[in-house]
Formats: structure tokens, C-alpha cells, sequence
């Protein structure tokens, strides 16, 4: 697949770019000093991979196929309040002690609304460094809070097949049959606009809404200040009003803390702005760069405390922490929650995962990663990209961390990946690099109570990084977006 003449990369390489405008597949980029000054918002394309990357189909049907599996663990864990604090007491940083907080205020007081909507992403890496043995897929991470990126993944599936198909490129190794359908924008938006119906039938239920009521009930998106990720978040907006004619709004904790209400008379709905918010959707709220104040925090708990349905609610975010993936590795957690087959397919893909806590730190692991650092990542609780510690910097920081310090992190074997040439697009440059990818796939949940009402798999993230890279984040700057073709 590396054959393709010069002149048609580069052809390939501004149809690309022209469709990438014409269709939305694109971000704002990060402002200068300039161009903050004078209020200007510069639109790039977002950077891509030219053309699909090769995966295997059995590691990508195994892939997909443990989505329910995932989403069945969080749900169940997320029910199990003493495991959720009990694991996360020894996390000492702010931000994990305030989620817990919250879990442990709305545990006394009640939950309000028992359906919740969970849109998570478990991240995968094929495991390859020995060509003696079959590779093997082991989960990087699962994000169950503001899992990005299903919008415009979907584009980037549509870029690579209009390339395909335009240009003929199944003589290049490019079969548009081996290209398999990514509709992730289409499937997240159907997740929300069910939750949303069930907030309607429910409320008419317990209260005298009509149909005029019901027209000023929304799904609110919580978002950041200077999202730069605006459109793959606006596609899905596009994408829920097209399709199903709800209406989304964006609201940012600051505008939850300053004008929401919770309706004590009215089953204690959530109302912004003479709306009515069926469904919260955090797109913020998952690093503690969008706490700025308590104000911020009150914000989140007002709408933990309201009717609307959460994703995630905050059980649903606590089980994303990095020390819960670590924990649940044990034996006999797994069985707390799960049928034996699905624990026998999640195990498959659990790589090492070991204890930096005070109560049960791994001391010969950690002696193993002090003398042998690049065999080991460092990953605190938090999401967001930029935050792991890598190579030399783990020996010095195992070394020189204190011990509540430690308790932040989880230490991980680093998956080993074997590089592949590829092709990105980046600020209309062609790029030729050696790369690596991190396969997500999105998983949907709707629950009520212990009922499960939707258990799917909703498309995927393939992102393709230059194998000197540690991080995988696009918006962060470290990767590219792309699609797969199977070998």
C-alpha cells in the first residue's frame, strides 16, 4: 500500500484538505497572543491520516465485540458504593477527593433520576513486539466521561472513502469492501435522543406536562470556555436535530452556577434559560482545569442533585479512575459484577496493572520499572492528554514522589507496537512518518435502575501517532485522526 506515485499523494493530499473544509472536518486552532488581543478565532483542518491505515479484522471484530462487556462493568460497579470509595480513598488530589464527595452527598441524599446514559470509549493498543508471537489487543484506558472525537472520526471514515472511491485506489491495496462503516456521530446521537424520549415519557408520567411543556425540553451539552473542539461537538448537535429534532444547547458550568434551578415543585427538573434539560451530556467537567472555583463545583452537584439524566453520572465518572481500572484486575473483583464468559473476554485484553497506593503498593514491580523505565508508563487519575509519565521520567518520579503522591497513579507495562509508514495531513503539509495507533470504541448504555435498556457498541476512534510520540490526544497536538482497512 506504499506504492502510490508522488504526484498522486500530493493530488490526494488537496482533494483532502478542499473536503475537509467543505465538510466540517475541522477545529479551532490554538490562538497567539495576537489573535487574542484582537478576538480572532482561526478555523484549520483537523489533522488526518491521508489515507486508511492496515488492522487486523480479528483483533478489530474483538475489539468491538467487548463494548457490552465494558459497559455492563461500569454499570454494575457504579451500583457498588462502598467499592467506588473504599478503592479511591487513598487518591489524594483535590480533584478525585471532590468526585468523591459528590458520590458520597448524593448517595445520603438519593438519586432523583434512576435512568443514566453512559457514552464510553474503551482505548485499545495491538501488543506486537515479539514476531514469534500472534498480536494481541490490551486496553490502554476506558473513558467514561466526554469520550470525543465521534463526529468527526465518522468524517474522517467519509474522507478516506470518497478518496477510495474517486480515485480508484483498490489497485493501491485500497478495497472500499475491506473499509468497514464507522457511523459514530449517527449512533451517539440516537443514544441521546432516546434518552431524551424516556425523560419525556417519564415526566408526563409523573407530572401534568403537555405537549407545549415538551417543546422546551432539551439536552444541555456542558462545555468548556474556548472549546477548540467545537465541531465535533456541533456535528453531533446537527446530527441530534437532523435526525431526531431535539434541540441541543451549551452551557458551561459558570452558566449552570450563575442561572440553573432545580424545580423542587416539578420532580426536581433541571431548568436553564426557560428550558427544561432532559439529558446533562458533560463535554467538560473531567479535569481539573474546568473547576475554577467551588462555584464550579456547586454547579456540578446541582445537576448531580437534578432530575435530568446524567452522562455519566458521577458513579459513572468515578469508574473511569485509572486506580479502578488497576484494582479491577484482581482476581475476584470481576466476579463481583459479571457472567464468567464476559470475564473470560475482558481478561484477554488486561495488561499489567499495578498498585502505587500506601495500602497495597506493588514494591517488586516497582523496583522492576525503577531499573528498567522504558518498560512502564506512569497514569495519574485524570483524563486528558499530556498527563502520563514515560521513560527516564518514571524512574526519577518513583524515586522522588512521596507517597500521596504515588497514590495518584497506577503503574502500566507499556504495549509495544510494531511502526508502520503512513501519511498525515497537518496544516495542509503532507507528512511521511513511521507511526503507531490506538484503537477506541465507543460503547453505549441506558439504564434504569438495574434494567438495561440499550447495551451497543457505537463506532470508533482510530488515532495514528509518529512512533516517537508517547501521547495519543488529537486535540492536544500528539496524534491524527484516521479510519481502518483490514490487512
Amino acid at each position: 500500500m506504499n506504492n502510490i506515485p508522488k504526484d498522486l499523494l500530493e493530488d490526494l493530499k488537496n482533494q483532502a484538505v478542499d473536503w475537509a473544509y467543505g465538510n466540517g472536518l475541522t477545529m479551532i486552532k490554538k490562538p497567539t497572543e495576537e489573535e487574542i488581543k484582537n478576538q480572532q478565532v482561526i478555523v484549520s483542518h483537523l489533522p488526518f491520516s491521508l489515507l486508511p491505515s492496515q488492522f487486523d479484522q480479528s483483533l478489530y471484530q474483538q475489539s468491538i465485540s467487548l463494548a457490552q462487556d465494558f459497559n455492563l462493568l461500569v454499570h454494575y460497579l457504579s451500583k457498588d458504593f462502598n467499592y467506588i470509595q473504599n478503592t479511591l480513598k487513598d487518591v489524594q488530589d483535590d480533584f478525585t477527593q471532590s468526585l468523591l464527595n459528590i458520590h458520597r452527598i448524593i448517595e445520603k441524599e438519593g438519586i432523583k433520576q434512576n435512568i443514566s446514559l453512559g457514552i464510553f470509549r474503551s482505548d485499545y493498543m495491538v501488543h506486537n513486539h515479539d514476531s514469534n508471537v500472534l498480536p494481541k489487543i490490551y486496553q490502554v484506558e476506558l473513558n467514561t466521561i466526554s469520550s470525543s472525537f465521534g463526529s468527526l472520526s465518522s468524517k474522517v471514515f467519509e474522507l478516506h472513502k470518497y478518496l477510495i472511491e474517486r480515485n480508484q485506489l483498490k489497485q493501491y491495496g485500497y478495497d472500499i469492501n475491506n473499509h468497514p462503516n464507522n457511523d459514530s456521530c449517527i449512533e451517539i446521537a440516537s443514544s441521546l435522543s432516546k434518552a431524551h424520549q424516556l425523560y419525556i415519557d417519564n415526566n408526563n408520567l409523573l407530572s401534568d406536562h403537555n405537549n407545549d411543556a415538551n417543546k422546551n425540553i432539551v439536552v444541555l451539552m456542558i462545555v468548556q470556555d474556548g472549546e477548540r473542539n467545537l465541531f465535533d461537538q456541533k456535528l453531533l448537535e446537527f446530527t441530534l436535530w437532523n435526525n431526531h429534532k431535539v434541540l441541543l444547547i451549551r452551557r458551561t458550568l459558570n452558566d449552570i452556577y450563575q442561572r440553573a434551578t432545580i424545580d423542587e415543585n416539578l420532580n426536581h427538573c433541571l431548568k436553564i434559560d426557560n428550558y427544561e434539560i432532559s439529558v446533562t451530556y458533560f463535554r467538560a467537567g473531567y479535569t481539573p482545569n474546568d473547576y475554577h472555583s467551588q462555584k464550579d463545583w456547586d454547579a456540578r452537584l446541582l445537576i448531580e442533585r437534578s432530575y435530568s439524566i446524567k452522562c455519566p453520572t458521577i458513579s459513572y465518572h468515578l469508574v473511569g479512575a485509572k486506580k479502578i481500572q488497576q484494582a479491577i484486575c484482581k482476581q475476584g473483583v470481576l466476579e463481583k459484577y459479571l457472567e464468567n464468559e464476559s470475564i473470560q473476554r475482558l481478561r484477554q485484553c488486561f495488561t499489567g496493572l499495578y498498585s502505587l497506593s500506601k495500602e497495597d503498593i506493588d514494591k517488586e514491580t516497582v523496583a522492576k520499572a525503577i531499573a528498567n523505565p522504558n518498560l512502564y508508563v506512569m497514569k495519574p487519575q485524570r483524563e486528558g492528554g499530556g498527563n502520563n509519565i514515560y521513560n527516564q521520567q518514571v524512574k526519577e518520579s518513583l524515586e522522588t514522589m512521596n507517597q500521596d503522591q504515588l497514590s495518584s497513579y497506577i503503574l502500566m507495562d507499556k504495549i509495544v507496537s510494531v511502526p508502520f509508514n503512513a501519511s498525515f495531513v497537518r496544516e495542509r503539509q503532507l507528512i511521511q512518518t513511521e507511526a503507531l495507533y490506538e484503537l477506541g470504541v465507543f460503547g453505549l448504555l441506558i439504564t434504569d435502575k438495574d434494567s438495561i435498556i440499550q447495551n451497543d457498541q457505537g463506532g470508533i476512534l482510530l488515532r495514528t501517532k509518529t512512533s516517537n510520540s508517547d501521547e495519543g490526544g488529537v486535540a492536544a497536538g500528539f496524534a491524527v485522526i484516521d479510519s481502518i482497512i483490514f490487512k
